[in-house]
């Protein structure tokens, strides 16, 4: 049986002692440490891999939604489960939106958490998928790394963003209700960030964000061709 390995970035040594026991009776190997840069060198320096990274914001140096886009633009497509203290939307999207997976506010619940790593190790475990748009477009979508590939140009997404675009690509032609984004997307969120999703990916797409429509009043489209209408 394969080994699982988690590494633990936490600078309370009290919160990552109680990670590391909860964790360590789940039959997994834990690392912990007390700094971004830490890990980051043990990552990339080291060659180190994990299965699940469990990473608090706060910490001194670099903070954690920094150290987590660090990897991802470098290709690194480990689970990352963010754990911290703030709680509002915007704290969450941003989390999101620097390539976390997950994200769990303190206090949390021991269960819970465990819950969510084994949830995370789930989806990492998936092989790499590829799906090309019905449109015809040649997109094509990479679930291990969270990339997508669009007219030979390949993106690293977050994963909200990555599902908002493959739903869009898999309905290409028809306007998708912002509410109903939502409701795929498990319930998570608000239609406000649905928005806020959409104007990041579009930056990311560059010339092929175009291809995400406006419809006003009902939600977005995905075109094939850019026809002009509806931006």
């Amino acid at each position: 049986m394969k080994e699982i390995k988690v590494a633990v970035v936490e600078d309370d040594i009290e919160i990552a002692n109680i990670l590391k026991l909860a964790l360590s009776r789940e039959g997994y190997r834990v690392r912990i440490f007390d700094t971004s840069e830490k890990l980051l060198n043990d990552i990339i320096e080291y060659r180190q891999k994990y299965d699940v990274v469990i990473l608090d914001i706060m910490l001194p140096g670099m903070e954690g939604r920094d150290a987590c886009k660090f990897l991802r633009e470098r290709g690194i497509g480990v689970p990352i489960l963010i754990l911290t203290a703030l709680s509002e939307e915007e704290d969450k999207i941003k989390g999101f939106d620097s390539g976390a997976d997950d994200y769990i506010t303190k206090p949390f619940s021991v269960r819970e958490l465990i819950a969510r790593v084994k949830a995370l190790l789930r989806r990492g475990g998936r092989t790499e998928e590829q799906i090309i748009s019905p449109a015809g477009d040649g997109v094509k979508f990479f679930d291990d790394s969270r990339t997508v590939e669009i007219n030979g140009n390949r993106v690293y997404l977050t994963k909200t963003e990555f599902a908002i675009l493959k739903i869009l690509v898999e309905n290409a032609g028809r306007a998708v209700r912002k509410d109903e984004l939502v409701l795929k997307l498990g319930g998570r969120g608000s239609v406000r960030a649905i928005d806020v999703h959409v104007k990041n990916l579009r930056e990311k797409l560059g010339n092929e964000g175009n291809k995400i429509k406006t419809v006003w009043g009902i939600g977005y489209r995905f075109e094939q061709e850019d026809s002009g209408k509806d931006k």
